[in-house]
């Protein structure tokens, strides 16, 4: 039996101004726990609750173990020894000196991961796949998946006010990856969990963050908005959407994030311009309330087709900063998905289809990094490390190049590179003339100040033919020479 009540008694003002309030249940575990869950391997389990008596000793018993606690403030928290993975479906039962209890089956041990972001993260698999491909899936496979929508708290806007202590949808949990969960889970959530786990045997369990349309101001906590002087959302009130989809999840343990957001940043020039900075805050922020330096896969925008530019006029500044941001982050690391976006004859022009081919990308430098399995230079797209002016030519290094750069066209001669800001660009003529070197030549008059590639009005991704040998592209940049 798994208990669901109401949330715990809490009167705050909304951002609208208005009173809300909670009642508190007389036992409930909250809903970041169900049967078919994955807690994270390696680290103590922390199962958290609510009660409306304070002083009721609460007990666990899981694997062998039990755990003994007390209610404070109508709350309690459960520790567990921490354990290895385990793809052994075992029960965990909580309950309460009052005859109140929870009762979860099918509990499994390994990695969860947290998918966060705006839609192209929350995009569901049934948008991917065509209708013709068959509805098959594994539901004995060892990984398990958590789908939130931004529908939810959208249609709630009572509930984005505050900082909500549990799951605030009554009927999302932990599912097996059947037909159903699987068709509306977030597309890219849906793949790196599969993969990961039949390529490390690890059972995985994904968490769906992401809302569509969601700015990183609703993405954060209300004291960060305050700091980043936001007053208002644009969907739902600031914080609205860490407020409810984020916030409950605070005192998991998992492994890590992946995170595709900032169109919608796009909008706005100087959004788009202090993007690297806004997105390292979130970034520190999560780490400190989730108590750790968690690794955060990063996917640059994707491509998208030229109508997109009456919608997102600053995409290529958001992706530069992306960019920018890979080096201010710890920890951190980028997926390009700029080759990646909706072809001509999809109805949807933001949203493209080809999640499968960039979840590939952030698997490999997933397993790499986190696992050992690969070489993270080779799952890492070519980057610069310098840019030194010559004369009349630019001389700019990559790293991460495999066996060498090369570019989509076949020939030595690389378009996209050019001088110059935002309002006054250059186009250049660059050239690949080393395993790891493109020399761009400057045009009269240009400004050498920064070099850039893929940033010349250009939303599109068809100016970005720079590659290395296993095919990964060249993320946007803007690099300063010397």
């Amino acid at each position: 039996m798994e208990v669901n009540a109401a949330l715990p008694t809490d009167e705050r003002k909304t951002g609208t101004g208005k009173e809300f309030s909670r009642t508190v249940p007389t036992f409930k575990v909250s809903g970041a726990f169900s049967s078919h869950m994955v807690l994270q391997r390696d680290k103590e389990i922390k199962i958290y609750g609510f009660s409306d008596k304070d002083g009721t000793v609460i007990r666990g018993e899981f694997d062998g173990e039990t755990a003994e606690t007390s209610v404070s403030n109508f709350s309690f928290t459960l520790t567990f020894s921490a354990r290895p993975a385990c793809g052994v479906g075992k029960t965990m039962r909580i309950y309460d000196e009052r005859g109140n209890e929870a009762v979860f089956d099918d509990v499994l041990v390994g990695d969860v991961w947290l998918i966060g972001g705006q839609s192209n993260a929350e995009l569901n698999l049934r948008f991917v796949f065509p209708e013709d491909i068959p509805k098959q899936f594994d539901c004995d496979g060892k990984y398990r998946l958590f789908m939130q929508t931004q529908a939810y708290p959208y249609t709630h806007p009572e509930l984005c006010g505050a900082p909500q202590p549990d799951v605030v949808c009554p009927d999302w949990r932990w599912r097996l990856p059947d037909a159903d969960a699987s068709l509306s889970f977030s597309a890219i959530g849906f793949f790196i969990a599969k993969e990961l786990c039949e390529k490390t045997g690890i059972s995985v369990g994904a968490i769906n963050m992401s809302a569509g349309g969601a700015c990183i101001k609703e993405l954060i906590p209300a004291e960060l908005a305050d700091e980043l002087e936001y007053t208002d959302g644009a969907n739902v009130c600031r914080s609205g959407y860490y407020n409810t989809l984020i916030h409950p999840f605070e005192g998991l343990q998992f492994k890590g994030m992946v995170f595709f957001q900032g169109e919608s940043e796009g909008i706005w020039r100087d959004r788009a311009e202090k993007y690297d900075f806004e997105l390292k805050r979130l970034v520190e922020d999560e780490r400190a309330r989730f108590g750790f330096e968690f690794p955060f896969y990063n996917v640059q925008l994707c491509s998208y087709r030229s109508e997109g530019k009456q919608y997102f006029p600053f995409l290529e500044t958001v992706r530069i900063r992306q960019f920018d941001a890979l080096e201010q982050i710890k920890n951190s690391y980028l997926a390009v998905s700029m080759d990646l976006g909706s072809p001509s004859d999809w109805g949807d022009f933001a949203h493209s289809p080809k999640k499968k081919p960039l979840c590939e990308r952030i698997t490999a430098q997933i397993l790499a990094a986190e696992y050992g399995t690969g070489s993270l230079s080779d799952a890492n797209s070519p980057a610069p490390v310098s840019a030194t002016v010559r004369g009349d030519k630019v001389t700019v290094k990559f790293k991460d190049i495999s066996d060498g750069l090369k570019s989509r066209n076949g020939k030595s001669t690389v378009n996209g590179f050019s001088f110059g800001a935002f309002d006054s660009f250059t186009d250049a003529k660059a050239k690949i003339t080393d395993k790891d070197t493109v020399t761009v030549t400057v045009p009269g008059g240009a400004d050498t100040e920064y070099v850039n590639y893929a940033y010349y009005s250009d939303i599109t991704g068809g100016n970005a033919e720079l590659v290395k040998s296993n095919g990964l592209p060249c993320p946007a940049f803007r690099i300063k020479t010397n």
